[in-house]
């Protein structure tokens, strides 16, 4: 984890997250900069955020993907999920902007070779403390593997893992089934 000392405060952080020309996350105080994604990291995700979005396009809850900064009130923390989708219509933090969304249900991380560590460990550290967080989803590229993290009670997670493409996989949170290759398809 980078530590950058002079910025430690929420509203410097948003200050500084708002004129900033990268993303950077905020976690324990910390700011955190994202790094740029890779052929194999766009196509998993654009594949499973259309799939999500074409799954939700009838009910009450919005995919968002990369660009939605997501805020646990928690622990102060903003993150943004590869793809985030909010219960219900979206709830964002009270200061005038629509930019730190509050009502996650699901959160998926596609792992890549330097977030990889930090997704499954500090990020999800952060994550499990969300009140609306239903599934915590992380999602390999290199090859079809998935694990879903899913709460069972306040405290609670189990993990539910599927390495076989041709097998099927449950998101609890929004109702959806889908073949794990599928994700895969144009890699």
């Amino acid at each position: 984890m980078i530590k950058i000392d002079h910025i430690v405060e929420i509203e410097d952080y948003l200050t500084f997250e708002r004129e900033s020309l990268t993303k950077n996350e905020f976690l324990f105080q910390s700011i955190i900069p994202k790094s740029a994604s890779s052929f194999e990291h766009n196509i998993v995700t654009g594949n499973l955020s259309a799939n999500i979005w074409f799954h939700l396009r009838q009910f009450d809850k919005i995919v968002f993907q990369n660009n939605m900064r997501t805020y646990n009130p928690v622990n102060q923390s903003f993150i943004y999920p590869d793809i985030v989708v909010s219960d219900g219509k979206p709830i964002f933090r009270e200061d005038g902007k629509l930019d730190n969304l509050m009502n996650p249900v699901m959160i998926v991380e596609v792992l890549s070779p330097t977030t990889a560590v930090y997704d499954k460990s500090d990020k999800f550290i952060a994550c499990k403390s969300i009140p609306s967080l239903q599934e915590y989803v992380l999602v390999s590229t290199d090859t079809p593997e998935i694990e879903i993290y899913r709460r069972e009670s306040e405290d609670h997670w189990t993990l539910i893992k599927e390495r076989d493409s041709n097998n099927k996989v449950h998101f609890n949170s929004i109702d959806f089934t889908f073949e794990l290759g599928e994700i895969y398809e144009r890699k």
